[in-house]
């Protein structure tokens, strides 16, 4: 913790439209660089939540009041803005995320694209519905309302683009937003965030750096009408605990125990490809990265041999390098806790592959960085395979048939994304019939276009509360208000 006075240097809350400041700062560094300070921060207490809030509900009744064509009207603009300001959003997100730049160019892009999804949706989304004749003595009309204040508290791992999913469908539906980021990553949501603030009335989106203190605050206030959650488990355990003595509506994007079924008829070069790519984009951290393999065993030696020279051919380095394949782990913490797991299935006698190459080892030892793995002899009992990794270790397991794939492949507490791999189209979409997710790739891990705007992302299980994107994200922000209109006995009109 630092103390700072020049409120210049330091990214602040902002609160009614107003950049704000406190004597308490934390730093923000470059995972590759941890002598690289890439910005100082504002932290938050209770008290800068509470006059969030205090903005966002001032804001909240004007804000539901507008048209929907005011609304989409600004969410374009708030799109626009984001293209305007990508490279600057670029260069905050890649040097405090420790994504590569080519993922971060993507997930900037994307994050333009949520706005503009959402605009296209609303209209839609919000239209009420009348069930009869309006003209006659007996109708009912379906509206959708508004909850009014909205806290959203996102995390670090694709931190712009899981805020533009929060606030573009939030503020869509007609609610003020007091956002929360990751002290690990939040610059270049702040920097969105603003963006988008800086289109709309003030107040109707307020920002408040910090950590548990400021999240703590938000789920406490009953001014705050829902909360929507994306991160670990523990946490939104915490928030859930908290919030039930206030019956406080929840959403939650957690995390994944992703698994990739590779069938005997697959096509291997293929599989190996595409699930190296999702195993390690982002380091391994992304929830719904490819976080287990299960291969048939007439085919396990074959793939096991192309996924061992494609990870071998990868390259670790420096986000803003373009010829980095991977970049860092995100935090300390983060790279002690991976570090720790890989060791414990190493000292456990299972057959760890630490594969690639660094790009510049004068300068390893100055970042998280951590080289890929591979474990080739994992067994469906073993913690590797048990639990989440959020890292850049994916374990393989041989399975004598298909029908063991698929009950080791649901035999987990999680349930969010996973993938088959077969050159059969019925024979793939059979097995994804049966597999306990939210979603189920057929031949990738990674979503399609037309998966990125219609696909409702979510989990089952513990991995989640809720749905994020498509048409059905705004529903998440949205609750029913109806109108029962009965004829008044012995009237005229009855």
């Amino acid at each position: 913790m630092n103390t700072t006075t020049t409120q210049d240097a330091v990214q602040g809350h902002l609160i009614g439209g107003i950049a704000t400041y406190g004597a308490a700062t934390f730093e923000v560094r470059n995972p590759g660089r941890a002598s690289d300070i890439v910005g100082v921060v504002a932290d938050g207490t209770a008290e800068d939540a509470a006059r969030a809030v205090d903005a966002a509900a001032a804001a909240a009744p004007g804000w539901a009041a507008t048209t929907v064509a005011d609304r989409v009207e600004r969410l374009r603009r708030i799109a626009d803005a984001v293209d305007a300001h990508a490279d600057r959003l670029i260069d905050l997100a890649t040097r405090e995320n420790g994504s590569i730049v080519s993922t971060i160019r993507r997930e900037v892009a994307a994050s333009a694209g949520s706005f503009r999804d959402v605009a296209d949706y609303l209209e839609d989304a919000v239209a009420p519905k009348t069930i009869g004749d309006p003209g006659t003595d007996e109708f009912v009309r379906v509206e959708r309302r508004p909850y009014g204040v909205v806290a959203c508290v996102v995390p670090w791992n694709a931190p712009v683009l899981l805020t533009a999913n929060k606030l573009a469908p939030a503020i869509a539906a007609g609610n003020a937003v007091v956002l929360k980021p990751s002290p690990f990553a939040p610059l270049a949501v702040s920097l969105l965030a603003t963006l988008a603030a800086a289109e709309l009335p003030e107040g109707v989106i307020a920002i408040v750096n910090g950590d548990a203190p400021v999240v703590r605050a938000l789920v406490d206030d009953r001014r705050v009408r829902k909360i929507s959650f994306t991160g670990g488990g523990a946490t939104a355990r915490h928030i859930m605990r908290q919030a039930a003595d206030s019956l406080l509506p929840v959403h939650f994007e957690l995390g994944g125990n992703d698994p990739a079924i590779v069938l005997a008829d697959a096509d291997l070069p293929l599989a190996a490809e595409r699930i190296a790519q999702s195993a390690y984009r982002r380091a391994g951290q992304v929830c719904f990265a490819t976080k287990r393999v299960y291969v048939q065993r007439e085919i396990a030696e074959e793939f096991e041999r192309l996924l061992v020279a494609r990870v071998s051919a990868m390259t670790v380095g420096d986000a803003q390098d373009e010829r980095s394949d991977m970049g860092p782990v995100n935090n300390p913490g983060q790279f002690a806790r991976v570090s720790e797991l890989l060791e414990r299935t190493r000292a456990a006698g299972r057959d760890v592959r630490v594969l690639g190459s660094r790009l510049d080892p004068s300068t390893w030892d100055q970042g998280n960085f951590l080289l890929p793995a591979l474990v080739l002899d994992a067994q469906q009992g073993d913690e590797i395979v048990r639990e989440e990794q959020f890292g850049p270790i994916l374990p393989v397991i041989v399975c004598d048939t298909e029908e063991q794939a698929i009950a080791f492949a649901n035999d987990t507490e999680y349930g969010l994304c996973s993938s088959v791999w077969s050159t059969s189209r019925e024979h793939a979409l059979a097995v994804a019939g049966r597999i306990e997710a939210g979603v189920t790739f057929v031949n990738s891990a990674m979503f399609s276009h037309t998966g990125t705007r219609e696909i409702p992302m979510g989990g089952w299980k513990q991995s989640g509360i809720g749905w994020e994107g498509s048409p059905h994200g705004i529903d998440e922000y949205l609750q029913f208000h109806s109108v029962d209109v009965q004829p008044i006995p012995g009237s005229a009109a009855s």
